[in-house]
């Protein structure tokens, strides 16, 4: 396996390098789709509890972690791409707030409640309509996602946002970034901030 690498954009571990293995279906973010997705956020980072699923690389949670999430857990299932993503929280030396699994969403997810309730959940699942809406499903797991929690999903720019129908997400909003697009979600009937 080769490895290639990208960089962490802004916050305490701007301009460090994140390890990008080599590994069919693993696409980092792009830097600027990232800048964008994190100005959106803005400020429901610092602190909180962010689970990254299809972590990959692991770019989109340590980017929040460096930007004062306080908690981040990567859901990864490949375990070439775990082991590589591992190593990248050890050379960062962020193993105390940052931490792997290894397992699929869509599984019980048990292996990850410790931490939970999720304040943030990051997803750049398969490029599918059927991926999004099963993870938002799955999502939905009583005590997974905080009531005033968010979720962001990246997919392909073509096409409409899952509408989370049959989860308790509804869509806040879409921004779109060449062939890149973010669909933003809020549980339903949050009150609380929303990403403009």
């Amino acid at each position: 396996m080769s490895v290639g690498s990208l960089r962490i954009i802004a916050g305490s571990l701007k301009g460090r390098k994140i390890r990008v293995p080599e590994v069919a279906g693993v696409r980092p973010t792009p830097d600027r789709v990232r800048e964008a997705m994190f100005s959106i956020l803005g400020e429901t980072v610092a602190a909180a509890r962010v689970l990254d699923v299809y972590a990959g690389s692991g770019s989109l949670g340590l980017e929040a972690y460096s930007r004062g999430a306080s908690t981040v857990v990567f859901l990864e299932s490949d375990r070439v791409v775990c082991k590589a993503l591992q190593s990248t929280l050890e050379d960062l030396a962020v193993t105390g707030h940052c931490r792997t699994v290894l397992g699929r969403a869509g599984r019980s997810p048990g292996c990850i409640m410790d931490v939970a309730p999720f304040d943030l959940v990051l997803a750049d699942p398969p490029y599918s309509e059927q991926a999004a809406a099963d993870l938002l499903i799955w999502l939905s797991d009583p005590g997974l996602v905080a009531e005033e929690g968010r979720v962001v999903l990246e997919r392909e720019s073509g096409g409409e946002a899952t509408g989370g129908d049959g989860s308790r997400f509804q869509h806040v909003r879409t921004a779109r970034y060449g062939r890149t697009a973010l669909d933003f979600y809020s549980v339903s009937g949050t009150t609380g901030h929303r990403p403009a």
